[in-house]
């Protein structure tokens, strides 16, 4: 790495501040998504997993190898930090949320990892919550805008290339 770059704990440090916190009604009604309070948490938990696909994809393409893995692992350390105050998820122990993480990302992974993946793995996160009952049919659309709001590739990408 440069002198000048970020070390993997301060690009880990500035990843984590990108990522989206608790995904609320409010926030969701902004974009003309209607949901429900009761679902606030399995959308937050859902969009997480998402987001964190793209950044370990983002990671992977712009960090060397060597510093790969504690990178992501710092990312994942700062969330469960604030996993029952910053994201508001209690139904759900963290261990647990590590195992459903890895299956969503072996989810997106096949769709996204291809050119134009972006909006493929945003179908398939679509799927996943209209098949979970979190969206109706009608705002995927609406979510299709949403999730480049939430989930910014191109920072993570822009961050990450000051790492090298």
């Amino acid at each position: 790495m440069k002198p000048e770059s970020m070390t993997p704990a301060e690009a880990a440090d500035a990843l984590y501040q990108l990522i989206p916190r608790r995904v609320s009604v409010e926030l969701l009604s902004e974009y003309g998504i209607e949901g429900q309070a009761e679902q606030e948490e399995t959308m937050t938990r859902e969009l997480l997993s998402f987001t964190l696909y793209w950044v370990s994809a983002a990671i992977n393409a712009h960090i060397p190898r060597k510093y790969r893995e504690v990178l992501f692992q710092r990312v994942l350390e700062l969330i469960q930090a604030g996993w029952t105050t910053e994201f508001k998820i209690e139904s759900i122990k963290w261990e647990d949320y590590l195992v459903e993480m890895e299956e969503r990302r072996a989810l997106y992974a096949p769709v996204g990892d291809y050119e134009g993946g972006a909006m493929a793995a945003s179908e398939e996160i679509s799927d996943l919550l209209e098949n979970e009952g979190l969206i109706q049919p009608e705002d995927r659309p609406k979510l299709l805008v949403l999730l480049p709001d939430l989930v910014p590739l191109d920072k993570y990408q822009d961050l990450l290339s000051q790492c090298v």
